[in-house]
């Protein structure tokens, strides 16, 4: 898989920022994780050094919101020691050892809303990438 280093902003359709490279740069291979897959992408799509704009709707991007990952739990399902309150990303590991974060949506006594959705579901996004280099 090829690598790229590569500048870039991801902008939620509202206009506000979620993240940028900043004057860094961001160095990743092709499906290490480092990029969602949609960004990756956009990336391959990229003319060398030419800072372009990719506007994804939220299906090409990080998909729509599941009400089904959007989970009502018992406190008694979280550790002891785990930070609950509302807003706060909380990760749970299942029996197999796989991972899984949601947001706290809402707390209602011993009911705590969990959203498992990725925080950017449902959302349209802009994403401007420069690609600097392209690293076999």
């Amino acid at each position: 898989m090829p690598g790229y280093s590569i500048k870039y902003k991801l902008l939620h359709s509202n206009g506000s920022l979620v993240d940028e490279s900043g004057e860094s740069i961001l160095v990743f291979k092709v499906g290490d994780g480092q990029l969602d897959r949609c960004l990756e992408s956009c990336v391959e799509q990229a003319v060398l050094g030419q800072l372009q704009t990719f506007l994804l709707t939220s299906d090409e991007a990080f998909g729509p919101i599941h009400e089904e990952a959007i989970q009502i739990m018992n406190r008694s399902e979280f550790l002891p020691d785990m930070l609950i309150k509302e807003d706060v990303a909380v990760e749970f590991k299942t029996p197999t050892g796989d991972s899984y974060v949601g947001c706290i949506e809402k707390i209602d006594g011993d009911n705590i809303t969990v959203n498992f959705n990725h925080p950017l579901a449902g959302c349209d996004v802009s994403f401007q990438v420069e690609v600097v280099s392209i690293n076999d």
